[in-house]
């Protein structure tokens, strides 16, 4: 009988933070997550999307897909179900399937015209809706002259085919105390997340989000993906698990999770949530040079290895702002500074400053050049100097 369960979601198999590669920490994840189906007598693993982070996976990422596939078929987990995501390629996910199947892992990646074909029944212990992400041409079939807003079509057609799958599995539910638990790749109204988290707009052109009114309540739980930040929305017993790994800085404050769902019959008895041990460690520093340097003065204190993230937004102008950071971090090989910004007040007020006698069609490029250094106060000492090896630039590039 399937008792436990396991929801996770947008693992993004392949996604680089700036320049680095993060192939080491995918391999810890899965091992840590294999421990945990093990150490929780996991019977089903459910994966809401969003395995890869593009359509076309390196063979490094999906050797490791593949490999910990086989690793869970030698657990006791007994089943596993995976739909594509808006960054998979559904026909890459769906390739191996009959093979898969035969191992009891069931992967939906393209959505299907009939309704039973997202619906797996697991021995009649349970009922998955597995509905992939449902791109435009999965739920439209709208004419170019057609005068209907494109938004509105695209949340009527996802609720109808979600409604056609559902109506389906409600039958074969009927009479029996088989629980039943959807799985979608969207964006349900009210869920939340970060300004810069990475999440593509679900539809080209388009800001649909989706009424969590279309999951009845006859399921027993809803796991979904697409939002990287762990959350219930509507109701309880509609999840996002979020991402496994913080995809950008501004995640990397926001615990990562796993759901465990205990099932009595066709009652949902509790949710667990696990949080995902910090593999790499990332952090943001924002502030003056001051700040700056006493924020890394605590990591190199900690000496624990961290991706940083420098937001400067002091008053003084820096030029050379990276020079300086990595003079000071040089010694300690652990720290790795992967991104700065200057975000300093004079630089976001030079905008403002500028003389409104100059447009783009008429003023040059030295002339701009001399605006941005009065807008900063560079000194006439420091002009004397800028000046010269700018105009140095514009004759190597053959710029008047």
């Amino acid at each position: 009988m399937v008792r436990r369960v396991l929801h996770t979601s947008d693992w993004h198999i392949g996604r680089r933070l700036k320049t680095r590669e993060r192939f080491e920490e995918y391999q810890k994840f899965f091992n840590w997550l294999e421990n945990i189906i093990v150490y929780e007598n996991i019977d089903a693993l459910l994966v809401a999307g969003d395995i890869f982070d593009n359509t076309t996976p390196s063979t490094k990422a999906q050797d490791l897909y593949y490999s910990f596939l086989a690793k869970i078929m030698n657990t006791n987990c007994r089943h596993v179900i995976i739909i594509s995501g808006n960054h998979d390629s559904p026909a890459l996910l769906d390739a191996p399937k009959e093979i898969l199947r035969n191992c009891d892992v069931h992967v939906v990646g393209t959505a299907c015209e009939n309704p039973e074909d997202e619906i797996i029944n697991l021995n009649g212990e349970l009922i998955v809706c597995a509905v992939p992400y449902l791109r435009d041409r999965d739920v439209r079939t709208l004419k170019p002259e057609d005068n209907i807003d494109a938004g509105q079509e695209l949340q009527q057609g996802i609720a109808n085919h979600y409604a056609k799958v559902f109506e389906r599995a409600e039958e074969l539910q009927r009479d029996s105390n088989i629980p039943v638990i959807a799985m979608g790749h969207l964006f349900a109204r009210g869920g939340k997340c970060n300004s810069d988290e990475g999440v593509r707009s679900l539809y080209v052109g388009t800001a649909v989000d989706v009424s969590t009114e279309i999951f009845p309540d006859f399921l027993t739980y809803t796991a979904l993906g697409h939002l990287h930040s762990p959350q219930f929305v509507g109701r309880e017993n509609i999840r996002y698990s979020g991402s496994p790994l913080p995809m950008t800085f501004s995640e990397s404050k926001t615990p990562k999770s796993v759901y465990v769902l205990d099932l009595d019959g066709k009652n949902l008895a509790g949710v667990h949530e696990i949080e995902v041990p910090v593999f790499q460690r990332l952090a943001r520093i924002k502030g003056n040079m001051e700040e700056i340097y006493a924020g890394i003065q605590e990591f190199i204190v900690q000496g624990e290895s961290v991706w940083l993230e420098i937001i400067y937004n002091g008053d003084e102008v820096i030029g050379d702002l990276q020079e300086k950071l990595s003079f000071f971090t040089k010694s300690y090989p652990f720290i790795e500074i992967l991104s700065i910004y200057d975000d300093s007040k004079r630089f976001n007020e030079s905008s403002a400053n500028y003389d409104n006698r100059y447009t783009l069609e008429n003023i040059k490029p030295l002339e701009m050049f001399e605006l941005l250094l009065d807008s900063q106060d560079i000194s006439q000492k420091q002009r004397e100097a800028y000046i010269p090896m700018y105009q140095k630039i514009l004759h190597k590039l053959e710029i008047d």
